[in-house]
This record gives C-alpha cells, sequence and structure tokens, in this order.
C-alpha cells in the first residue's frame, strides 16, 4: 500500500501535529523586492544595521524554465509547481513521464488532511492499480553539497545545523556541510512511499499546513508551489479520524483535471514565471528586513530570527 505511512499520520493526529499558518501564493506584479511591505522602519534598520556581502553581478530574478514547470488543473484553480532536478533527478522525471503519459488525468487527491498534506497519485486499497511502468524509484533524500550553491541563513533551527536556500528552495545542509537536502515547508511537493526508503513511484503529496519537518531526509522532495497555493488550500479535507484522512466518498474528493508540462503547451499558451534569486542581494535585503522587526505595530520586539519556511523565494508571473 502506497501511502505517507499510516503510522505517522496516525501519531500526527493523537497529538505531534499542530495547526499552523500557511503559505498564500507570493506576490507577482512587482519590478523590485518592495521593502515597505516590512514596515516603514524595519527595511530602514535593516539596511543599515546588516552587513551586505558582495554580490557582484547576480541578477535578482532568474526566469523559470517551462520544463520545470508543472501545472495542476483543479476545478479552483491551477496549481503550478516547480520542479528541482537538482535534488530529486528521478522523481522530478517520473512526474514528467507521468504527466506526458497522462496518468494523472481524471484521478484525484483523495487524502487530505487539514494542517498537513495533500495527497493524490494511484490511490490505495480498492482504487490502487499495479504499475509496472513506473518502477519503484531510489530514495533521493539529501545529496552532496558539491557543485549547488547554498545560502545558508544565520538563524538557528531545530531540525538541521543549518538551514538556507538553494536556487530559490529551503533547504539544509549537513553540519561539516557535505550534504544539503530540501526541507518540508508548506507548498513543499515530494513523493509519497512505502514503509521502506526506496518505495516511491507515482503518489505524490503537497504540504499544506506547517512545515513536518520531521520528514526531512526521509522523503524524497522533488518540487514546491509558486502559484495556486489558495487552490491545494481549497481542497476537500478528509476526517483525520477516519482511515487517515483518505476520503471514502469519491464524489467528495477533487478531481486533477489535468497535469500538464508547461514546455508541451503553446509558447503562447505558457505561464512565465521569474523567482527571486536567493543568493542576490534583494533576497539578502528582504531577510534582514524579515528578521528585524522594529515598525511601531511591534509594541513588543519580536526575537530578531526568522524560520527558512518563513522566507520563500519571491515569485511573479510576467507577460
Amino acid at each position: 500500500m502506497m501511502t505517507l505511512n499510516r503510522m505517522m499520520i496516525r501519531a500526527l493526529v493523537l497529538g505531534i501535529l499542530v495547526l499552523g499558518l500557511v503559505a498564500c501564493s507570493p506576490a507577482a506584479d512587482e519590478a523590485e523586492i518592495d521593502m515597505s511591505a516590512f514596515g516603514p522602519d524595519e527595511s530602514e534598520q535593516a539596511m543599515a544595521e546588516v552587513e551586505i556581502p558582495e554580490f557582484g553581478d547576480i541578477p535578482d530574478w532568474r526566469l523559470a524554465d517551462p520544463e520545470d514547470l508543472l501545472l495542476i488543473e483543479t476545478r479552483h484553480g491551477v496549481i503550478t509547481v516547480e520542479l528541482s532536478d537538482e535534488f530529486a533527478p528521478n522523481h522530478a522525471a517520473r512526474m514528467r513521464q507521468a504527466v506526458r503519459d497522462g496518468f494523472f488525468d481524471g484521478r484525484d487527491f483523495y487524502r487530505v488532511i487539514d494542517g498537513f498534506v495533500a495527497q493524490g497519485g494511484r490511490g490505495e486499497e480498492a482504487d490502487s492499480v499495479d504499475l509496472p511502468q513506473y518502477p519503484l524509484l531510489a530514495g533521493e533524500f539529501h545529496r552532496p553539497t558539491a557543485g549547488i550553491s547554498f545560502t545558508a541563513m544565520i538563524d538557528e533551527d531545530l531540525y538541521a545545523p543549518v538551514v538556507g536556500h538553494v536556487n530559490g528552495f529551503p533547504a539544509a545542509q549537513s553540519a561539516d556541510g557535505a550534504e544539503t537536502w530540501l526541507i518540508h515547508c508548506p507548498g513543499t511537493m515530494a513523493m509519497a512511499r512505502g514503509n521502506g526508503p526506496d518505495t516511491g513511484d507515482v503518489e505524490f503529496y503537497i504540504v499544506i499546513g506547517q512545515g513536518p519537518r520531521h520528514l526531512d531526509r526521509i522523503m524524497s522532495v522533488f518540487g514546491r508551489v509558486i502559484d495556486g497555493m489558495e487552490h491545494v488550500q481549497a481542497l476537500h479535507r478528509g476526517d483525520p479520524m477516519v482511515n487517515s484522512g483518505v476520503i471514502a466518498d469519491p464524489a467528495l474528493r477533487d478531481p486533477i483535471l489535468s497535469m500538464r508540462i508547461a514546455a508541451d503547451l503553446p509558447e503562447g499558451q505558457r505561464p512565465v514565471y521569474e523567482i527571486m534569486r536567493t543568493d542576490s542581494e534583494a533576497f539578502h535585503l528582504a531577510k534582514a528586513a524579515r528578521r528585524n522587526r522594529t515598525a511601531e505595530f511591534f509594541f513588543e520586539t519580536p526575537p530578531a530570527v526568522i524560520e527558512a519556511c518563513h522566507m520563500p523565494a519571491r515569485v511573479r508571473r510576467v507577460n
């Protein structure tokens, strides 16, 4: 049975899962980072007090590759996911293969647990099917740091020695810096599996609650939602106390109307996105402003710390 691990879900239901704020799609219409969004005093203090490294000619934005954009059409709207070949090349390739096979079209989000994940794909129990065309994948839980651009944060983390970002994706790193992995934040997309580490195929989930960071390094993260998170949040929920959140009545499940890779659409119909580079000066200043909240609204000054999950790379859709 291909699930996110039934015992994990039951444990969450019994008390480990804590409901939290969920991410909305980032604003997508600013040409530059809007520091005023962090408060009138915060941006000034951040730019005055933080030491700005030498960024050289690094641009603030990068253009998303249409081959990496997964478009999930639901009755609520289109969910756009950016795939990561840097961390899970085989899982990203499997998703492209299954999408181009039309495998997901007409299937549904059959397990949706409020504050946790929305899961879809092959289904389970009576809905499950044998898929010899999609052999089980070896887990891609972390990778050597060599060859990637990891931008570390100065903030301490509960789950990893170091956290930061790689090419827009929230990530973490081992104490010796040898290994890096993507972390579970709102909008993270990963492959579900059985109890064995190498048992994923085409069963995926999207994080809809606060980041379940206890899943880091044991699940293969291959993407993140960059637009349409409100449509993920609109999915019909199951009861976590009944069959681990599986929605028994298929009529109550939200169907996957279609899945497409943006590169397969005619050029004039493709959505085009720019993503703020997480190794850029703009992102550096945005983190400083978020960390130093000194606006008048904060009559009690919060600790000068932020979490990687609370600092997603901003995204804007362009014509």
